[in-house]
């Protein structure tokens, strides 16, 4: 009788006119009843565990149903009526209400499923608070989401809403600033935004940039004014479901390790310059004391044979001073980038003084040292060191490959491009071996039996000279023999900013000289050097000498060193300038002709800079230098 009774029930239940259900507390189907059955487009009877109600439910039920329905089943309460959407296996959407109760005495955690059709104006009703409850329930789902991400980032990281209250931080930017996330969320980000030192902060405007939907990052290392360390960032906004900014993500990103090489490098870069200053110092000024006194000697009436001696002697303390100046220049390249330093430069001047700096290394070979004849001056603006150095290279190579015959130098304007060339009768060379002849370190002919030295480096210099000024170099063959060498850069019109000052005149009478060094052995060689140039001489033995010695004379001429205790060279010329009624001309001598020594020598003031060890040709060049005038300039 009561099997009879039991069946009857479970006949009765098949045949309601509602869905019932038996499931698991997370909603798992157990056993689903005739109705519930054609609305799932599930076989009625007992379920095989697989199929859950939750897969039947449209997106926005599945979440209300997750926050309204599965946590009250957990804690073992039960729902009545709770409006949901069901999906059939066409995508058909039936308004239901579902109500679901805990069963007492039968398996662990079942609960009964009551599913009914839901009136239309009581769906309609229910779907309103349901959509707004799903669409928050969505919205929440999406801030875990996004939380999680934040807590994730393995960069530090803060997040805000629209008022810039923090709503998270990143673990890793926890582990960087030394706070906890419960330190700064709800906090403002505001006080930072203007708490600018001296002034309105710059954060206070990328924030407001941000908020507009601009992504703002940073363009140079950060130093952090909480922590020890430097970064680089990005303020990027966050947009919500509507597209519309939420608030702004703040991303850090440590670079403390890369600011740390860099200044390490620059650190390593500056101890290079130091020791290449030294180094040029502790060699230029022996060989100072060597080279000048045998070109004295020479004079001194020596046999022929004795004569030949000092200027074998001559001839490669020579050499070795140009591959000294070679080499320190080339690594003074090395350290850092090339800065062209623009001033005017006057080119027949400039020329006729690289060609008597040269007129020592022709020896007795039957070569004419040339440059360019008649025409007008032409002044332009340009780097006159840079050009110094690349067309020193440029005839020291020519005469080096040259045995008879000649070594030209010339120059021609042509639309805005300025060439010079340096034409020989030596040797020559394939033009399209020229771009090797540039690399670093090359040599032409490597064997034990080649007949012209050097380092291979003067083209290399040369070249990376010319790449810094704009220009480039270039070869051909020349006409029959040799070949021809060229410098182009871009032609730029000489320009001055204050009044055009003339070159100062040589004096009609004996030339008084100022010479200023603290070594005793420079000053005797200047002071057998200026003689020869028909000039009087004068000494001091530091810059603060100079200065007083200056107060009391006029001078035609200063020769001024640069490394002296007491006052050095270069605030000597400072104060020299500052106080002459009229100017006097200033030839800067020593040891380092570093780029930035020379430019520094410059803007102290001076007119020339000449590099020891001085000779008796190149000083009269550098002392012609400053006192040509053009007649027909």
């Amino acid at each position: 009788m009561a099997d009879q009774r039991a069946d009857r029930r479970i006949e009765l239940a098949d045949r309601a006119p509602a869905g019932l259900g038996v499931a698991t507390a997370q909603l798992t189907l157990l056993w689903i009843n005739d109705y519930l059955g054609e609305q799932l487009g599930l076989s009625p009877g007992n379920q095989d565990g697989r199929r859950s109600l939750m897969d039947h439910l449209s997106p926005a039920s599945r979440i209300f149903a997750q926050v309204r329905l599965l946590q009250e089943l957990s804690r073992g309460g039960w729902v009545e009526e709770l409006a949901l959407d069901l999906i059939d296996d066409d995508g058909g959407r039936t308004a239901v209400m579902i109500s679901a109760r805990p069963l007492e005495g039968e398996g662990d955690g079942e609960v009964a499923l009551v599913i009914s059709r839901a009136p239309v104006r009581r769906a309609y009703e229910a779907q309103v608070p349901l959509a707004r409850q799903a669409a928050e329930a969505e919205r929440e789902a999406a801030r875990n989401v996004i939380a999680a991400f934040v807590r994730s980032c393995p960069i530090p990281l803060v997040m805000t809403d629209r008022q810039l209250i923090v709503t998270g931080v990143s673990q890793a930017w926890e582990k960087a600033y030394g706070r906890s996330a419960g330190q700064v969320i709800g906090q403002s980000m505001e006080p930072e935004a203007a708490a600018g030192k001296g002034g309105p902060s710059p954060w206070a405007d990328i924030y407001a940039r941000a908020l507009d939907g601009e992504t703002v990052a940073g363009d140079a290392p950060t130093r952090s004014a909480h922590v020890d360390f430097w970064f680089e960032w990005s303020v990027i906004p966050w947009r919500d479901a509507r597209g519309e900014v939420g608030g702004l993500l703040l991303l850090n990103f440590d670079v403390s390790n890369l600011v740390r090489a860099r200044e390490a490098a620059e650190a390593a870069d500056a101890a290079k310059s130091r020791f290449l200053a030294n180094l040029s110092h502790e060699l230029r000024t022996p060989l100072n004391g060597v080279l000048a006194p045998l070109e004295l000697l020479q004079d001194m009436g020596l046999t022929p044979e004795a004569r030949a001696q000092v200027g074998r002697v001559r001839s490669k303390g020579g050499e070795l001073a140009r591959n000294l100046t070679t080499l320190l220049d080339y690594s003074q390249l090395e350290t850092g980038e090339f800065e062209p330093q623009e001033g005017p430069v006057e080119l027949r001047r400039l020329c006729a003084a690289l060609l008597d700096e040269h007129r020592d290394l022709l020896g007795d070979r039957p070569i004419r040292l040339q440059g360019p004849s008649g025409g007008k001056a032409m002044e332009i603006m340009a780097d006159e060191d840079a050009l110094r150095r690349i067309l020193s290279q440029l005839l020291s190579n020519a005469i080096k490959f040259t045995d008879e015959g000649a070594v030209n130098l010339s120059w021609a304007a042509q639309g805005e491009m300025l060439t010079f060339e340096v034409a020989d009768t030596g040797c020559g060379f394939d033009p399209a071996s020229f771009a090797d002849l540039t690399k670093p370190f090359y040599q032409r002919d490597g064997s034990t039996t080649r007949r012209h030295g050097g380092m291979g480096l003067g083209l290399a210099l040369a070249e990376r000279l010319a790449t810094g000024l704009g220009g480039r170099l270039s070869a051909r063959q020349g006409a029959g023999r040799g070949s021809v060498v060229a410098l182009t850069i871009p032609l730029k019109p000489a320009r001055r900013s204050g009044p055009v000052l003339a070159p100062p005149v040589a004096p009609e009478g004996p030339m008084r000289v100022l010479a200023v060094d603290d070594n005793p052995a420079n000053l005797a060689l200047l002071q057998a050097l200026l003689p020869l140039l028909g000039a009087e001489v004068a000494t001091a033995v530091n810059g603060l000498d100079a200065v007083q010695k200056t107060r009391l004379e006029a001078f035609d001429l200063i020769l001024m060193d640069v490394q002296m205790p007491v006052m050095d060279g270069l605030a000597a010329i400072r104060m020299i300038r500052s106080e002459e009624p009229r100017r006097t001309p200033v030839i800067v001598i020593s040891a380092n002709v570093s780029r930035p020594e020379v430019a520094a020598a410059r803007l102290a003031g001076a007119d020339l800079v000449l590099g020891k060890p001085v000779t008796p040709a190149a000083l009269a060049a550098a002392v012609n230098s400053v006192f040509s005038v053009d007649a027909d300039a």
